[in-house]
């Protein structure tokens, strides 16, 4: 997640970064959408514990379910920041929307944070009568390091044969976290994902890992479906595009959509504020559509 700062990342603590971000997110206005329910549980797996959060939009049953990878970078970002986008997804898509609490960066490295999104996966997946969930219709949305994260669980969970996913929606996802194989501080436009890279991962050789650099797989076939949502100014596009590209070619059904004039929807995606409503608008219909 690129937010502009006047004073660089590098120059911050990882909780002072997180501080700024999480704020700044809190403040951008938008509409709040209403849900039925909203009910908050933890996971306990081992030594992890992970938050999430249910959104239910009504009493129906049957309701597809969708998983919900917040972004920030990695190292912030949380269940509140991305409330009103759990929020928006719920009560646009009709779905009931699990969003995960994974521990940020630094304190969680790879592959900690990733683990915590499979564990919740599996988790609903496992407890979806409790909620007359769908479990045919199963979703996995990120934006931004979000975007990374559910692009990697998607090809996670089809290496190790999990449940099937129906439908991979990538909002502005960082997908490659090599940085051209330097870590320092270049003053480049890649300093951000250097500086998120250094926090993220315990050992620089896992940027080569495709669960951290999911546009370094060897192997893309047999994935879920794509949705794949960029913006015309964000640096990250180029990087969704290649994706993008990679999957076709692979054989999995990928739509992109850019929403021009706009840089990095961050912040605005996770408010769902006015301004990402016609990114979000798309990820909706997808949505809608997935699994039937």
């Amino acid at each position: 997640m690129q937010e502009a700062s006047a004073l660089s990342w590098w120059d911050m603590t990882p909780g002072e970064v997180r501080e700024k971000i999480n704020q700044r997110i809190m403040d951008i206005e938008a509409p709040v959408y209403s849900v039925w329910a909203i009910e908050n549980r933890v996971i306990e797996n081992g030594a992890r514990s992970t938050p999430i959060r249910i959104y239910l939009p009504s009493p129906n049953k049957d309701l597809p379910i969708i998983l919900l990878i917040h972004g920030g970078a990695g190292v912030a970002g949380n269940l509140d920041t991305h409330d009103n986008l759990a929020r928006y997804f719920s009560s646009q898509a009709a779905a009931i929307v699990v969003s995960v609490g994974y521990t940020n960066a630094p304190e969680g490295k790879f592959p900690i944070q990733l683990q915590q999104c499979s564990d919740s996966l599996t988790w609903i997946m496992d407890h979806a009568n409790e909620f007359s969930a769908d479990s045919s219709r199963l979703s996995v949305v990120g934006d931004s390091a979000g975007g990374n994260m559910a692009a990697a669980l998607c090809l996670m969970i089809r290496d190790q044969q999990g449940p099937k996913i129906a439908l991979q929606v990538l909002i502005n996802p960082a997908l490659d976290l090599r940085c051209q194989g330097t870590f320092e501080r270049q003053n480049d436009d890649l300093d951000v994902l250097r500086w998120q890279a250094n926090q993220y991962l315990v050992n620089s050789n896992d940027a080569n890992n495709p669960y951290v650099s999911p546009l370094s797989a060897n192997n893309l076939s047999d994935l879920p479906q794509a949705v794949i949502i960029l913006a015309e100014k964000d640096e990250l596009r180029p990087d969704g595009e290649k994706y993008a590209q990679r999957l076709k070619d692979s054989g999995v059904h990928t739509f992109v959509y850019c929403q021009q004039r706009i840089g990095h929807l961050a912040g605005l995606a996770a408010r769902a504020a006015p301004e990402a409503k016609e990114s979000l608008d798309v990820a909706v219909q997808a949505l809608k559509r997935a699994g039937n």
